[in-house]
């Protein structure tokens, strides 16, 4: 004797105006602009563009980068007046070269430092205490 066995899939109910409030969220403001979409199990909607939609890159247009970035991302150096020397070393940079930023940004104690980081172009951005905001 052979069992069949009914699996029932529960179809998510999502109505138009959902649907088109998931797709902004995305970017896509048409639906004509949407090639494939995927409502996954977590609630979350993929997306993919039309081919014309999607957003040129450099690589299409054939441009290469001017400048190079030294580092790949920005990264913290100074959190409430502390000085990350694990990053600091990552990044191939030493306290001589941080007292020289600092000192030229006319700041005179790291706890003065609300938070500093190295950015993607080489050079620190520092957020004071007491500045306003």
């Amino acid at each position: 004797m052979v069992k069949l066995w009914k699996i029932h899939f529960v179809k998510p109910k999502l109505d138009i105006e959902a649907l088109k409030a998931l797709l902004r969220q995305k970017n896509v403001f048409s639906m004509s602009d949407v090639s494939y979409a995927i409502f996954e199990t977590s609630g979350i909607l993929s997306v993919m563009k039309k081919e014309i939609k999607q957003p040129a890159t450099k690589g299409d247009m054939n441009v290469l980068s001017i400048t190079p970035t030294p580092y790949p991302i920005a990264t913290e150096i100074i959190s409430d007046g502390v000085v990350n020397t694990k990053n600091l070393a990552k990044l191939n940079l030493d306290r001589n070269w941080l007292e020289e930023q600092i000192n030229n940004a006319d700041v005179h104690y790291l706890s003065q430092i609300f938070y500093a980081e190295v950015q993607s172009d080489g050079t620190l951005y520092i957020d004071k205490k007491d500045d306003i905001i």
